[in-house]
């Protein structure tokens, strides 16, 4: 990955490869405006999405739309873990990747790490979080650690946790460019189903990012919980 200068470095770990923009676009395209160092690590190349087609087919096609999305907002470098879908924890374990993940971590020393809630209904999702927790545990980090959210809308189980507010509204348009760029995430098949699901997901994260900036008096925002 990509060497910086600046505030520091800024680590986003995610199940997969839209996730981090998804999730975190206009934070972190915020964060690398001001001079932190943007780093993404990917655990799983996503081949559950489209079965039909090869591994290495996959694999190619989501490093080059995941490198496009991070130039565009900035970042530093997007490197992937490969772990198959569905058994993160079973291949984080049987492959050995625990001690290369911790030296990438310490490389990067981050001041911030992003990752998945604890609640999120994606399976993966609650598994990198679970693997990420006993990294931290295990390295005694002492970056803030910060939890977002993917498809939930709001989130009342949380409302009482510490929180990091963005106000994304200078970045909005660059995370929903940086979105573009995964194109093979959309049924492509006809241009019916392009056009539909693509301005349905484009419409989700806009009424999620929306709903925040109206509860946080801007017009649109990010919120991560704090929980180390």
């Amino acid at each position: 990955m990509a060497k910086g200068k600046g505030k520091g470095s800024i680590l986003v770990i995610c199940s997969h490869s839209d996730d981090q923009i998804i999730g975190v676009g206009g934070a972190i395209a915020k964060f690398a405006s001001e001079g932190y160092n943007i780093h993404t690590i990917v655990l799983s190349f996503g081949e559950k999405v489209r079965p039909h087609l090869r591994r290495e087919v996959i694999s190619r096609t989501r490093i080059k739309e995941a490198q496009r999305a991070d130039k565009i907002i900035g970042g530093q470098g997007v490197l992937f873990l490969g772990l198959r879908d569905n058994h993160f924890e079973e291949d984080f374990e049987k492959r050995g990747i625990a001690e290369n993940f911790k030296k990438i971590i310490s490389k990067i020393n981050p001041v911030k790490i992003f990752t998945h809630s604890s609640d999120d209904a994606h399976p993966d999702h609650r598994a990198t979080l679970r693997i990420v927790l006993k990294l931290y545990r295990q390295m005694k980090l002492k970056a803030d650690l910060y939890t977002f959210e993917v498809w939930h809308i709001l989130n009342l189980k949380k409302r009482n946790k510490p929180r990091l507010v963005v106000d994304t509204t200078d970045f909005f348009k660059t995370k929903m460019n940086a979105l573009k760029a995964f194109k093979s995430q959309i049924d492509l098949s006809s241009f019916y189903n392009y056009i539909t699901l693509n301005n349905f997901f484009f419409f989700l994260i806009y009424i999620k990012d929306i709903l925040n900036g109206i509860k946080y008096n801007t017009r649109y925002a990010e919120v991560f919980y704090k929980i180390k």
